[in-house]
């Protein structure tokens, strides 16, 4: 989901989005909901620390898609979306 989406679907600015993602900015409680209900995850989830392993393997996975042209990158995103809504969770 891009930063402008989001932002579409909270009804904020796209600049105040990336301001609430670099730190600078904070969201009122009664928005975290909001936006974790876009997120797709919890409020909790929201606060939690970067997971290492998580990090190593999105930096495999960006390997892997940087000599494919635009069009198969985007197939590629979505059937890696469409295997995660159907994979067991943590």
């Amino acid at each position: 989901m891009t930063q402008e989406e989001l932002a579409g679907i909270l009804n904020i600015a796209t600049d105040t989005l990336s301001r609430i993602e670099k730190g600078r900015f904070s969201p009122k409680m009664g928005r975290l909901p909001d936006i974790a209900d876009a997120l797709h995850c919890s409020v909790a989830d929201l606060f939690r620390g970067i997971d290492a392993k998580a990090t190593d393997r999105a930096s495999t996975i960006a390997h892997l898609l940087n000599p494919l042209s635009d069009e198969a990158q985007e197939t590629l995103v979505k059937m890696i979306t469409m295997a995660v809504a159907v994979l067991p969770k943590k």
